[in-house]
């Protein structure tokens, strides 16, 4: 899998969005020399280009697919409306967008959309960008060149330090709650992800082999709805929003 639709100066920096038709077939024929490979099995848009009609990718991302060169496309941060545009010209095979404990805007209209109509969702941030690792506390700093050291994290104000310090709070509840039935609270995060229907994977980060470990044993917990209950109360009694109603950032 890989993706296009970024715009780069020389550093390389992301510097805009393109998504125009044969912008899409000049990066996805950049990807496949430079993966050395003759077909890409998953290609997704990278972000939302608001300056190009969706369907416009959407029929180069077919014509690659025509041609052998890819397998399966989708998009990444797409909303429903979105969605809704591509599905009119051909059929996404995924969509890759945030969604974790702490930031579960997607129930509200893009899990049941995927759900509904077969595409597969694809959950990056499963952790949380580390709040669901165990690993902060309440002193915890970012360095500067950190994106979290801003405080927003997609659109959410995660790492200001209010409610930066309810998260670390409630992870630690959340840590306990694992640890009472032998897990982590990264196997927790992951297993909660999972366990909704229209999950097709969560996407997470690791350093080294016991991380990686830990994280397959994930997939061998399945949490019962008391489960979720109980997790979904501590939220509650920390005071710590889930933002199930916010915007999704595009």
């Amino acid at each position: 899998m890989t993706k296009v639709g970024f715009v780069y100066d020389d550093e390389p920096k992301a510097v805009g969005r393109n998504s125009k038709h044969d912008y899409i077939i000049e990066r996805t024929e950049g990807c496949l020399r430079r993966l050395n490979t003759d077909v890409i099995d998953l290609m997704l848009i990278h972000w939302p280009d608001h300056d190009t009609p969706f369907e416009e990718p959407i029929g180069a991302l077919e014509e690659l697919k025509a041609a052998g060169k890819i397998r399966h496309y989708g998009v990444s941060n797409f909303t429903v409306e979105m969605m809704d545009r591509c599905e009119g010209v051909g059929h996404l095979a995924a969509n890759q967008v945030g969604y974790h404990l702490y930031d579960r805007r997607m129930e509200a209209a893009v899990l049941p959309y995927c759900l509904a109509h077969n595409i597969g969702f694809m959950a990056y941030g499963s952790l949380a960008f580390g709040l669901l690792t165990g690993a902060f506390t309440p002193e915890t700093k970012f360095v500067d060149w950190d994106w979290r050291s801003k405080g927003d994290a997609f659109g959410l104000p995660l790492f200001q330090r209010d409610h930066f310090v309810k998260e670390v709070r409630t992870t630690v509840r959340l840590k306990e709650f694992a640890a009472a039935s032998g897990h982590t609270v990264a196997q927790l995060a992951l297993a909660w992800v999972t366990g909704h229907p229209a999950v097709s994977v969560a996407l997470v980060g690791m350093r080294n082999e016991q991380e990686l470990a830990e994280n397959v044993k994930a997939v061998e917990w399945t949490l019962t709805s008391a489960d979720r209950a109980t997790i979904d109360q501590i939220f509650t009694e920390e005071g710590v929003p889930t933002y199930v109603d916010a915007p999704q950032a595009v």
